[in-house]
């Protein structure tokens, strides 16, 4: 299962970049190209993506704006690690963010 979320994690960074990044809050964009993945992916949905990152100590917000293909979070720096998403949008230490995910799994 690990290797599996590792893998999906992997190909779901393929489609973020990050556009800003100050303290406390990060931008994305998304490829309009996600959607294919979501396809096949029948499990993931940018809905079950927000109501996981909400989550997720520390997520303050969580915005989707479709239009733009972006995705705006509000973190709190103390208590959000945000190396976590520049190493997932980035494609680095997949391991430790499927980590992550699976230790968030078993808390929900």
């Amino acid at each position: 299962m690990a290797a599996v979320l590792e893998q999906q994690i992997l190909e779901l960074s393929q489609y973020l970049t990050i556009i800003h990044h100050t303290k406390g809050r990060i931008r994305l964009a998304v490829n309009p190209n996600i959607k294919k993945m979501l396809k096949e992916y029948k499990t993931l949905s940018m809905d079950k993506a927000k109501e996981f990152v909400k989550k997720i100590d520390g997520i303050k917000e969580f915005k989707l704006i479709a239009l733009l293909g972006t995705v705006t979070i509000i973190y709190d720096e103390n208590v959000f690690n945000v190396q976590l998403i520049e190493d997932f949008v980035n494609g680095k230490n997949t391991k430790q963010i499927a980590d992550f995910v699976n230790a968030l799994i078993c808390k929900i």
